[in-house]
This record gives C-alpha cells, sequence and structure tokens, in this order.
C-alpha cells in the first residue's frame, strides 16, 4: 500500500538552503539528480518497493547513489540495486547489489551516501534503474521522499508491491536521488611481457649471464 506525508515547512526550508548535505563522492562526478521533495515520503517495508528509472549522463563506473532517506524503528538491511531498465521501467537484470545497513539510515530525513562499485558500469544515454527493498514489517520501515511535478525528465519512479519487487506500476513521481559516476581508466593493462622475460632470467647458469638477461628484459613493455 503506497503511503506518503507531507514535510514539516521547516525541513522543507532546510533542504532549499542545503543545509542537509550529502556526503562527497567516492571518486567519481555527480551526474544525475532530482532534489524535489513536494511529493512527501513513501515507505518501503515487506509490502512494497521503490524504484527510480535514470537516464546515465555520463559512461563509466557508477560509484555512489545518494538517496533522500529516513527510518522508523529498527528495520531490517535496505537492499540497493542496480538494474537495467525496459520500456521506461525497472527489468530484470541487476547489475549490481549493495546493503545498507540501519544505522546508516538516520530517524530525521537526508541524504544518505551508498557506495557502489559492484559491477556498476553505466553507458550515457542508457536508462536504469535504482531498485530499494526491505523485509522491514510493522511499524519498521524506510521512506524515500520524492517530488510530484516530475521536473526530471530521464525517468520516473515505479512501486511494487512485493519484496523482492517483481511486478511494478507507475507512481506519478520522482524520488529524490543523485548519482556519481567516475569516468573509464585509460591505463594501459600490463602486457606481462617483462615479468615472462625476468622469470627466464632466473634460470640462466652465470651471474654474468642473469645480468645480461634482466638488462634486455628491462627493455620490454611492462
Amino acid at each position: 500500500m503506497l503511503t506518503k506525508s507531507r514535510l514539516a515547512p521547516a525541513l522543507c526550508a532546510a533542504l532549499l538552503l542545503g543545509l542537509v548535505a550529502p556526503a562527497a563522492a567516492l571518486a567519481g562526478d555527480l551526474d544525475q539528480q532530482q532534489t524535489s521533495t513536494s511529493f512527501g515520503l513513501v515507505a518501503i517495508n515487506s509490502t512494497q518497493s521503490l524504484a527510480q528509472v535514470f537516464t546515465a549522463g555520463k559512461t563509466g563506473q557508477l560509484d555512489q547513489f545518494d538517496l533522500d532517506l529516513k527510518k522508523t524503528g529498527t528495520p531490517p538491511s535496505l537492499t540497493i540495486e542496480l538494474r537495467n531498465a525496459a520500456s521506461g521501467q525497472p527489468g530484470t537484470q541487476v547489475l549490481g547489489s549493495t546493503s545498507v545497513a540501519a544505522s546508516s539510515v538516520a530517524t530525521t530525513l537526508g541524504f544518505v551516501s551508498i557506495p557502489f562499485s559492484a559491477y556498476g558500469n553505466v553507458v550515457a544515454g542508457t536508462q536504469y534503474a535504482i531498485v530499494a527493498y526491505s523485509g522491514a514489517m510493522g511499524g519498521n520501515f524506510y521512506q524515500w521522499t520524492g517530488g510530484s511535478d516530475s521536473t526530471y525528465l530521464g525517468g520516473s519512479e515505479w512501486t511494487s508491491s512485493f519484496s523482492p519487487p517483481t511486478t511494478w506500476f507507475a507512481g506519478g513521481f520522482d524520488t529524490a536521488f543523485k548519482t556519481y559516476v567516475a569516468p573509464p581508466s585509460t591505463a594501459t593493462p600490463p602486457t606481462g611481457q617483462r615479468a615472462a622475460a625476468l622469470k627466464k632470467c632466473k634460470k640462466k647458469k652465470t651471474a654474468k649471464a642473469r645480468k645480461k638477461c634482466r638488462n634486455r628484459a628491462k627493455k620490454l613493455p611492462v
């Protein structure tokens, strides 16, 4: 069941003034974001999962999400997945997953920085989905805030009545989120030629031969 509540005016003002600020990204640059909170709060628990579809603006390693979250009670951990998107909604292919401990989420609303390094490769112009779900029950749950004005044009929020989520329906708003992407590495991978040659040098019978062999090996590509 989808639930929502309006944010207190003081908290809205604090968000607008930047008093609730996310931690710095691990290595990537800010790529996509939607920071409106006009819709209010939506629950994440054992009977409701949320997802936000976004369009990557950069190609590289997605190494961090910032999600505007809070918790109530003592819920179990929150699972965050990066999935593909199909026809504008979350797909079934899990590209990476991480677990967020309840201790990392405050009881007051604020952006939570979530490191994400496992298989989080994205391609500019391609849609993906941030999926959040938990086995939380009763008075223990998470909430993710968002904006009802749908200012983010690269995707939208989706809701599932299952945890883990299966079928989805459009929620009619956008969650508050940020993604960070580090560019692909330009470092040249080692060829192994030098290491292999130095290994062979150890088999030379004399010190003079070994020295001569090492001098030649050091001229080979790493």
